[in-house]
């Protein structure tokens, strides 16, 4: 493991290389974050870069305040020389996509702190969550996935040529979204009220995620612009699916029953006590982004250390639950309930894998196991190949869902 206080300390003073993604200032910010943390997972992201298993294997949790990466990847080889020039790391963009995202997940951890700030009586990082609280911390949630989505794409990376930055021949213009301030005359068209280069527009973002409509568009619009419908369509699949996800992850979370609406049910956003969180949170990411202010905006951990975690005793719910953490005499008696359950126990479980030590013919037989949903049938395939531990920072509580 990469001993990240070592490595901060000895890149002060060093030459940065052109080519570094360290020259990207958002990059700089979270790398530099004493209180962020990149921690490895034993996982080896071969197999989300050849497309054998459909999601990043890395994991999500903001209250940790920390970045997970696959121990095999091309972050992990990054973390060797962050100053050194990130071309021949980045291969088809892999590299920069993991780096960004890296980005985007410290915007998350920095959103959480920063309500946590502004509004101490929410309690973001140990309230209980109760059939009566699930929807504030869903709107948190929501609130914090707004502020990276509008800090890295739309107030950074739509707004600039990444490639002058980092000239690395990259062709990435954005990670999550298909808008581009170029295209903003084409926008104005049907929405000439329409401003993202503004702390005001993090409320729009916020609301679109919370109740899945964007003001100032209609159906008809979309059906006039190919370049509206791009872009629309996406945020409106990706809303309704953060909706969705962040009740299940949160309900999950409490360790009880708890009744979640539907994904187009709507959160309200039309309150004073959430505008003025809202717009509190959008001053200081528009001083974070647009005036590279670092010092004052670095993350600031709560006085009690995060523990917000899921009742063990509870059925492992794989989409929220690492694998690794789970006692390995426990596997061959699972039977994850549901489809999707199972799939992601499958894919935590080849994740655990070398890549290059899976015969290719043994993959063929993975949609047969897919399809029989039988723990058994998995562990008999691949019976003999090594398993990697756990790292010893990774936690058993990770939104592994993507």
């Amino acid at each position: 493991m990469t001993d990240l206080v070592q490595l901060r300390e000895s890149i002060r003073g060093v030459s940065i290389h052109p080519e570094s993604l360290l020259n990207i200032s958002l990059v700089r910010q979270a790398f530099e974050d004493p209180a962020f943390r990149f921690v490895p997972r034993n996982a080896d992201a071969s197999w989300s870069y050849e497309g054998t298993i459909p999601i990043s294997l890395g994991g999500f949790n903001p209250f940790e305040l920390a970045f997970y990466y696959g121990h095999t990847s091309r972050f992990a080889a990054w973390l060797s020389d962050p100053c050194g020039s990130a071309r021949e790391l980045n291969e088809n963009d892999q590299l920069l996509r993991e780096v960004l995202f890296m980005v985007h997940d410290y915007l998350h951890a920095w959103a959480y702190s920063v309500i946590d700030e502004l509004c101490p009586s929410l309690r973001v990082f140990h309230g209980a969550i109760d059939a009566q609280s699930l929807d504030d911390y869903v709107f948190c949630h929501l609130l914090t996935e707004a502020v990276a989505t509008t800090g890295l794409d739309y107030w950074f990376l739509c707004a600039c040529d990444l490639n002058a930055i980092c000239p690395i021949g990259t062709n990435m213009r954005s990670l999550t979204v298909d808008y581009h301030q170029s295209r903003l005359p084409e926008y104005h068209r049907f929405s000439p009220d329409l401003e993202v280069q503004t702390p005001a527009f993090l409320r729009a973002l916020t609301a679109f995620y919370c109740s899945g409509v964007f003001p100032g568009f209609d159906v008809d619009d979309l059906r006039r612009s190919p370049q509206l419908l791009r872009w629309l369509r996406h945020e409106l699949n990706y809303g309704a699916i953060q909706r969705d996800l962040s009740r299940s992850w949160l309900a999950y979370m409490a360790g009880a029953p708890l009744a979640t609406a539907a994904p187009d049910v709507a959160i309200d956003i039309d309150t004073p006590a959430r505008a003025r969180l809202i717009d509190g949170v959008a001053e200081r990411l528009w001083a974070k982004v647009k005036h590279g202010d670092a010092s004052s905006s670095a993350i600031k951990p709560p006085a009690t250390p995060p523990r917000r975690t899921a009742p063990v005793d509870q059925p492992p719910d794989f989409r929220f639950v690492n694998l690794a953490r789970v006692p390995i005499e426990r596997w061959s008696s699972m039977q994850p309930a549901t489809e999707m359950n199972f799939s992601y126990f499958v894919y935590q479980y080849l994740g655990q894998l070398s890549r290059s030590t899976v015969p290719d013919g043994k993959l063929k037989h993975l949609r047969l196991v897919l399809q029989q949903r039988d723990v058994s049938l998995l562990l008999d395939l691949f019976d003999g190949l090594r398993l990697h531990s756990a790292f010893d920072d990774e936690p058993r509580d990770l939104l592994i869902a993507n």
